[in-house]
């Protein structure tokens, strides 16, 4: 799936997304977790939201964002994009190449229409990789 936050074009695998919606409400909070200082709700659940645009150093581009509900290995995680409605799109092994940066969560980059797209890994946001 192919996405915008702060302009920038991002690419994640489907498996690792639960949904898009309207931002929700939210909260924030007090918390030790790099990245983690608020909480939206959904329903009856409530969710820890990840500033993956600040930890890109990216600036939301949109009033009201959407919501990416990220399929995190630990249980469901919000993450703020640009209101641009992401596209699901089928990308080539060939085009993908990956990448060892610091960032444990930008995996590599593709070609989609002549242009290179992040491609993240977003199951594990938030935890240290070894």
């Amino acid at each position: 799936m192919i996405f915008s936050m702060g302009g920038r074009s991002f690419a994640v695998p489907m498996e690792e997304v639960g949904g898009i919606i309207h931002w929700p409400d939210g909260m924030m909070v007090p918390s030790e977790t790099p990245f983690v200082n608020a909480v939206v709700w959904r329903e009856k659940d409530i969710i820890p939201v990840f500033n993956l645009a600040e930890m890109l150093e990216l600036t939301i581009e949109s009033d009201p964002p959407l919501c990416l509900l990220v399929k995190h290995e630990d249980g469901p995680l919000a993450v703020r994009i640009d209101s641009n409605v992401p596209m699901l799109q089928s990308v080539d092994h060939v085009s993908m190449q990956r990448s060892e940066g610091n960032n444990p969560f930008i995996t590599g980059t593709c070609s989609l229409d002549g242009q290179s797209v992040t491609l993240l890994e977003l199951s594990r946001l938030g935890k240290v990789l070894v």
